[in-house]
């Protein structure tokens, strides 16, 4: 009987650590949701400040080929007097 008992003992503790468990699989799963959600967000940032970062950069070159050819037409009129 006392063999019973403590089986019984067991198993009911079982049951509750196995229901703990769950909740905390649960808001595990909440809490993943969560950082899956700011994951995107960061990465959408990150590649939308990436496609900023390479507009600025073509722009920084056409600017330079800008000025660089200007440079060239004053060096040629200046050559040319």
């Amino acid at each position: 009987m006392k063999c019973l008992e403590e089986l019984e003992s067991k198993v009911l503790r079982l049951i509750q650590k196995n229901t703990e468990l769950k909740i905390k699989i649960g808001e595990l799963v909440q809490e993943n949701e969560v950082l899956r959600g700011q994951a995107h967000r960061f990465e959408d940032a990150l590649m939308k400040e990436q496609g900023t970062a390479k507009s600025f950069e073509d722009e920084k070159l056409a600017i330079i080929n800008v000025v660089e050819g200007l440079l060239s037409t004053i060096n040629s009129l200046e050559s040319s007097q």
